[in-house]
């Protein structure tokens, strides 16, 4: 009986092990994807409902971005790519990263497609478009 208890005790200890050891690996999973996926600042202008979505890209080229409509998403994506090179007479040294981000913005049916425009400028995508006219607030006037 003491034999069973023991190896009872050894199977516990193995599958708490186990748990902890899974969650510290799904904390690096996510650390590792959070690294790839681009922080977003969205902010409504209330007073001309207009819309802006502000990234922060810095370190890639405005060749590699591509902002994009499809079906009701706004879709951004970007190549990151970093190459560092180094050649000596008695060494060389490559150094080099490769990363693609990827955001989807819902675009509900009160936002005017062809209002949307995008900048990139010192590493920040900022990209701003516009309630439909007749979807826009109003006040109107008690008589």
């Amino acid at each position: 009986m003491a034999d069973v208890k023991k190896e009872l005790q050894t199977v516990e200890k193995k599958i708490e092990h186990g748990i902890v050891e899974g969650v510290e690996k799904a904390k690096e999973v996510f650390t590792n994807l959070a690294r790839h996926i681009p922080l977003a600042n969205l902010m409504h202008n209330r007073k001309k409902d207009t819309y802006t979505i502000e990234i922060d890209l810095p370190g890639v080229e405005k060749e590699d971005i591509n902002v994009s409509i499809e079906d009701d998403y706004l879709i951004v994506t970007a190549i990151k790519k970093m190459k560092n090179e180094l050649k000596e007479d008695d060494y060389y040294l490559l150094e080099s990263k490769y990363g693609k981000y990827y955001r989807a913005f819902y675009l509900g049916d009160d936002i005017d497609r062809d209002s949307i425009d995008a900048k990139y400028e010192d590493g920040r995508l900022v990209i701003t478009f516009d309630k439909v006219p007749e979807k826009k607030r109003r006040d109107i006037a008690v008589k």
